[in-house]
């Protein structure tokens, strides 16, 4: 493996230099004004060269040449020639500018060619840099975990079978206060690598420190209910419970998680709380069934709904595999959870008083072409269904909403987060979650629900959550 590595970074590195000679320079008067004001590249080249013969660096010309490795303005030669003198002069520096940077980078090119760097320079110290680049997802890398390049440049640095203690060592080194953001990319990505078993022994049989909040949190989560968050945004909406919720919810959580069979505890996602929290407070039958019982049960009440009559067309767009929202079409992909929470969505729509609040949202949608309405969906303490609306955090647009801190707020403990395609009454090209909805699900990992008119009188409901994962639950007829 390292030799590997070792021999495409040696051909990279040639490359890289070629591209920074093939750039003709010219030296300008100053070369940190030249650098700060962004004029040719040939004037870039030349104003790193000139700072090339004034080392030791002054501050002002390491922090126009931190600029130079992430700013816009700025040719993948010149970002190179100005990484290599900032590795020799400026070497902190570089790796503090480039941890907040790193996933800002536009240019995959470059960003590929730094963990390349890391690896053959033999940079352990930016070890950080390749967990925050590797955090963040980027398409065009694909999905597989162990040929993303920064994985591939830890295996270089620490070994391919070493990788995971190289994470442990981040996590647990990291300071719980000042660096909390980094520990929870670092948890992810163990998640992501499979050392689900490990991190469960880490927090069920260590001694946790008094201040690490992350990993008291996850403790408890795990001695309460046996649940194990897998990403960031689990591990926000966790320290946000814990925060709020009171000890009588987290009671009612441990009481319907026992009713939940065994076999469907394993990977039990956060999001599942508000599912079987509802369940059993509406109907607690649901949560004595296997998978296979709630699945039949949810296909033939979908049979009734025109399900699957209606969905959105991604022509133009690429979306991987061919997508399905017909519940008959993934009876593999769909788990425990999606089946309650989509048998609990249509005992919902089967109320009036529902369906009328939901078509009166989507009425005043229709007429409102500064942004698309949404809110949560929950079930009070009477028992009753809650609709609730959420006022956007801005406006401007009538096929966005823009979730305001408060959805989220209200969200945690709530069974779905939901918004509206209304802008036409026959809108049924656009039935279900679109792109955005699908990252947006990605990010909150909640259980979501989006409403789109089919016609005036007529409403497709659709149920979606991470993955991408959507099943059309059918149509909805105005009372």
């Amino acid at each position: 493996m390292r030799l590997a590595l070792a021999a495409t970074l040696t051909v990279a590195t040639s490359a890289a230099a070629l591209i920074a000679g093939g750039c003709n320079s010219r030296r300008p008067d100053d070369p940190i004004a030249a650098l700060s004001s962004s004029p040719s590249p040939e004037e870039q080249l030349g104003a790193i060269e000139m700072l090339k013969e004034q080392v030791p660096l002054s501050e002002d010309a390491k922090r126009a040449l931190r600029r130079t490795t992430f700013a816009q303005g700025f040719n993948l030669g010149n970002r190179q020639a100005a990484f290599d003198l900032m590795v020799k002069e400026d070497r902190k520096g570089l790796r503090e500018v480039l941890e907040t940077n790193i996933v800002r980078m536009e240019s995959f090119e470059y960003r590929r060619w730094i963990m390349e760097q890391i690896a053959i320079r033999g940079m352990k110290d930016y070890t950080t840099v390749l967990v925050n680049s590797w955090a963040g997802g980027v398409p065009a890398w694909g999905n597989d975990e162990r040929k993303r390049p920064e994985y591939e440049a830890m295996a270089a640095l620490y070994g391919s079978d070493k990788v995971g203690d190289a994470l442990f060592a981040v996590m647990m080194e990291a300071s719980p206060v000042r660096q909390s953001a980094l520990r929870a990319r670092t948890w992810e990505l163990l998640m992501r690598i499979g050392e689900h078993e490990r991190l469960k022994e880490l927090v069920s049989s260590s001694a946790v420190r008094p201040d690490d909040v992350m990993l008291k949190d996850i403790k408890q989560l795990v001695d309460d209910l046996g649940i194990l968050p897998e990403t960031r945004e689990e591990l926000i909406w966790l320290g946000k419970l814990r925060q709020s919720a009171s000890p009588a919810y987290w009671k009612m959580a441990g009481e319907a998680l026992r009713a939940v069979p065994a076999e469907q505890k394993t990977k039990f996602e956060l999001r599942g709380i508000p599912v079987a929290l509802a369940a059993n407070r509406y109907a607690p039958e649901l949560l004595g069934k296997t998978k296979e019982q709630l699945y039949d049960d949810l296909m033939g009440r979908l049979s009734l709904r025109s399900a699957g009559k209606y969905g959105a067309d991604f022509k133009g767009w690429d979306t991987g595999n061919n997508r399905s929202e017909s519940l008959g079409t993934q009876r593999d992909e769909v788990n425990w959870i999606d089946l309650v929470a989509s048998n609990l969505a249509l005992s919902m729509l089967d109320d009036p008083k529902v369906t009328a609040h939901i078509f009166d949202i989507a009425d005043r949608d229709h007429q409102d072409q500064r942004t698309e309405y949404g809110g949560v969906v929950r079930i009070n303490d009477a028992g009753q269904w809650e609709v609730v609306e959420v006022r956007p955090r801005v406006t401007g647009s009538d096929i966005r909403f823009e979730a305001p801190q408060e959805l989220f707020d209200q969200g945690y403990t709530s069974l779905f987060h939901f918004h509206m395609h209304a802008q036409d009454f026959e809108n049924g090209t656009y039935a279900g979650p679109h792109m955005g909805d699908f990252g947006y699900a990605n990010s909150t990992r909640a259980n979501c629900l989006v409403f789109t008119f089919i016609r005036r009188d007529t409403i497709d409901v659709d149920y979606y959550r991470h993955g991408p994962l959507v099943i059309d639950l059918g149509t909805v007829k105005r009372p």
